[in-house]
């Protein structure tokens, strides 16, 4: 690599010679960051010398402080082990001091150098070992979660201001209900000291945070600079009140945001039923549930009235010369109020006869939408079913008796 830091590299082994049989062995131990491989640098062998005279190493080659060259690598001896110098000193000869390592510039780069000791350098270290003081000890001891609370409004929307009297600092959240229109977003200012100018001056001259806003420069009434957001003061909480009345005699009014009165509640609005699809009763299970439930009948007017039937005759109310003749048969069931009308059957009519009206429970449209029932369809009376206006001519002996026994 090229790199001004590894045009050389001092690289530290620790070299193994056997008495028993004069062989070498060199390992490489892991240096930190180094990027050379731990391991063996040169296996267990016997090594010659390298001056031309064939013979293996002895052990007076080894002294600290002595060049040997094994391979074409130049490598000095700097220290031994006490079993080393033992060996030595039982030898009769005496082995020097360990020397110095020399380091290259790769291992001087990872020396760590401490910064300047000056007071806030001082404070940041004993802060990040865990030590340390907290600035305004004595305001933090006797301020501990004291909170100062203004009720306050800034372009018609309400806030609230927290001033934390443990270390100055401000909080502003933004007062939010259900459905105004506005991203609910927590705060407007994080917890920090406001500055009381935002200004950015020329060089050399004040910078912004030099000086900060403090609970004595707050009055009633007054307004707070949030970076370019009034906010003025309404009112306080209790604790605020007392607080600024005991210390500064200042007066602040007790007061609260009101809170945005609920929407009217509005009934849902049922829409009419087409009669297209189902019942009347299907159409508002889907209106009332997801997962609509089987309507329920009136099992005992189904049961008491079962194959009970009125029957009546009409005719339409018209002048048309077609419709003036045809006549039907208004078949009224009594088990559900269900209503079916007959075309019968009129030689030389040109209408076909059958079924002219499908059996289903029908509204009076002239009653308020309430079920049609036989009170609504009286003898020589007049009777609008799904649009179609009849005329009641008559109806059957059986019809006319329930209706006396029932209505009369």
């Amino acid at each position: 690599m090229e790199s001004r830091l590894e045009n050389f590299r001092i690289r530290k082994f620790i070299i193994f010679y056997y008495l028993e049989d004069k062989s070498i062995m060199i390992t490489e131990p892991k240096q930190t960051d180094s990027g050379v491989p731990q391991g063996a640098f040169l296996k267990r062998h016997m090594v010659l010398k390298q001056d031309g005279s064939g013979l293996p190493f002895m052990p007076e080659d080894f002294a600290v402080g002595a060049d040997i060259g094994i391979y074409g690598r130049q490598i000095r001896i700097t220290d031994c082990d006490s079993y080393t110098r033992q060996f030595f000193e039982k030898c009769g000869r005496q082995m020097a001091p360990a020397l110095d390592c020399p380091s290259d510039n790769f291992v001087k780069s990872k020396v760590p150098v401490m910064p300047k000791r000056d007071s806030e350098m001082l404070q940041y270290l004993e802060k990040k070992l865990g030590g340390g003081k907290v600035q305004g000890q004595k305001q933090f001891l006797d301020n501990d979660r004291k909170v100062l609370n203004f009720f306050a409004s800034c372009d018609g929307r309400p806030f609230i201001v927290n001033y934390f009297l443990a270390d100055d600092t401000i909080e502003v959240r933004e007062k939010h209900h259900q459905n105004d229109g506005y991203d609910s977003f927590a705060k407007l200012l994080r917890r920090q000291k406001l500055p009381e100018s935002i200004e950015v001056k020329q060089p050399g001259q004040a910078f912004i945070g030099d000086n900060y806003v403090t609970c004595d420069e707050i009055m009633p009434g007054g307004t707070l600079n949030c970076f370019g957001h009034i906010i003025r003061i309404e009112g306080v909480d209790k604790f605020t009140q007392d607080f600024y009345k005991e210390k500064y005699a200042r007066h602040f009014e007790l007061g609260a945001h009101a809170q945005a009165a609920p929407r009217q509640a509005k009934e849902p609005e049922v829409p009419a039923h087409n009669g297209l699809f189902g019942g009347e009763q299907d159409s508002l299970g889907y209106i009332y549930k997801l997962v609509p439930d089987r309507p329920k009948c009136d099992f005992f007017k189904r049961l008491d009235n079962d194959k009970k039937i009125l029957r009546f005759t009409a005719r339409f109310n018209t002048r048309v010369p077609e419709d003036v003749d045809r006549r039907f048969i208004i078949s009224f069931y009594l088990m559900d109020d269900s209503i079916g009308i007959y075309e019968p059957e009129q030689k030389n009519s040109g209408i076909t006869s059958g079924k002219f009206l499908e059996r289903r429970v029908y509204k009076n449209v002239n009653n308020g939408g309430k079920n049609l029932t036989p009170t609504d369809m009286p003898i020589g009376g007049d009777v609008t079913i799904n649009g179609h206006n009849f005329h009641v001519l008559s109806c059957d002996d059986y019809s006319k008796q329930y209706l006396d026994s029932h209505l009369n």
